[in-house]
């Protein structure tokens, strides 16, 4: 019988202002090997329910936790949470995915616009935020 996670509805709501750099590295690792088309088969159902926070963590979070990283692992993990959202159930996050404020850092950084990575995320993404956010929020 398949296990079934459990989902705290306020977790989303849970202060997280500092995202941990394990998890990261573990998410990029997945992603430079290949392996995003089955990510409910490369994290266990503890790793998916204890990150899904991660998909509504605040900008300014995410800017920080960016700073420690360079272009390529941001880039990785750019393609990692675009196909997150869509593959994991709890982890859409419209105009507050991960996925704005790392191409935001990308922008700052002058690695951003890449065309062939603007395009993977639109080709891999039904979320019509992506890459650039929301205009409102301009």
């Amino acid at each position: 019988m398949a296990s079934i996670g459990n989902w705290d509805p306020n977790q989303d709501q849970k202060d997280k202002s500092i995202i941990d750099q394990h998890i990261l590295q573990r998410f990029i690792a997945i992603s430079e090997a290949g392996q995003l088309a089955q990510l409910n088969q490369q994290l266990s159902q503890q790793e998916i329910d204890d990150n899904r926070p991660l998909m509504k963590t605040h900008k300014d979070v995410w800017a920080q936790a960016a700073e420690k990283l360079n272009n390529e692992q941001l880039i990785q993990l750019v393609r990692f949470f675009t196909l997150a959202e869509e593959q994991l159930p709890g982890w859409e996050a419209g105009s507050l995915s991960p996925v704005i404020w790392l191409c935001r850092t990308l922008k700052s950084r002058g690695a951003f616009p890449d065309q062939d990575l603007i395009q993977w995320i639109k080709q891999n993404s039904s979320n019509k935020f992506l890459p650039y956010g929301n205009i409102l929020d301009f």
